[in-house]
């Protein structure tokens, strides 16, 4: 179970992250950020931060986003790049051509309770984003509701499940706020994971408003106080 945060690459998201106490990182990419890789690779790697890509949201020239996504991927030696399923669609086959042992992991969004389980069963490899399940799927449900969805997630997929979205959402309030926001689902949501022996990033996404020292801070020592009193698996 690695705690990640996100943030567009440049050295000064680096330095936040890393002095806040993250080990791990998303990188949000767009077009220019897969045409500059090299310079990209050469800013982020010389912080102490392991890396995730997150592939563009939006149509890009083909060649361009397969090239510079899959090298930026190689030169951090990432472990999961996470992709929209339009973009999957359109990129997956090329993708997966140029590097047949890239880990695609197809993020949930706005999906009915049907199609979340068609994503989750058809799906080579998954994110799975709590905030959309609980405001998308379950429509603002209980969190026992939610627990109980994740838990049956898990047992049916966990060896899919390769990255995790996980903001402070409450039902209710703005969405990509921090983890300690939502302190209790976080709670819970770290034990199901830790119990089923997940290990890839947790993250917590958060809009730009909130990637500041203190509020990153806030949350490494939110998973550092639960691992302190919860955690069944070694770190």
């Amino acid at each position: 179970m690695q705690l990640a945060t996100k943030f567009a690459p440049s050295r000064e998201a680096c330095g936040l992250a890393s002095q806040a106490g993250f080990g791990h990182a998303e990188l949000w990419t767009d077009e220019a950020t897969l045409g500059a890789w090299r310079e990209v690779v050469e800013v982020v790697s010389r912080f102490p931060l392991d890396y995730a890509l997150h592939f563009p949201n939006r149509k890009l020239a083909e060649p361009l986003a397969v090239s510079g996504a899959v090298e930026l991927y190689r030169a951090l030696g990432c472990r999961a790049m996470v992709i929209h399923q339009p973009q999957f669609d359109r990129y997956g086959d090329a993708l997966l051509r140029r590097e047949p042992g890239l880990r695609l992991a197809i993020e949930n969004h706005d999906l009915s309770p049907t199609a979340f389980d068609d994503w989750a069963r058809n799906s080579p490899g998954l994110t799975l984003d709590v905030e959309h399940l609980w405001l998308y799927t379950l429509a603002d449900a209980p969190l026992d509701v939610l627990l109980d969805v994740v838990r049956r997630f898990l047992e049916r997929h966990v060896a899919k499940l390769r990255h995790v979205h996980l903001p402070g959402y409450v039902p209710g309030w703005a969405t990509h706020r921090p983890m300690y926001c939502s302190r209790e689902m976080v709670y819970g949501l770290f034990s199901l994971l830790d119990e089923f022996g997940f290990q890839g990033q947790i993250v917590s996404e958060v809009n730009n408003e909130y990637q500041t020292l203190n509020e990153l801070r806030m949350d490494v020592l939110l998973h550092e106080a639960w691992a302190a009193r919860y955690r069944r698996t070694s770190a």
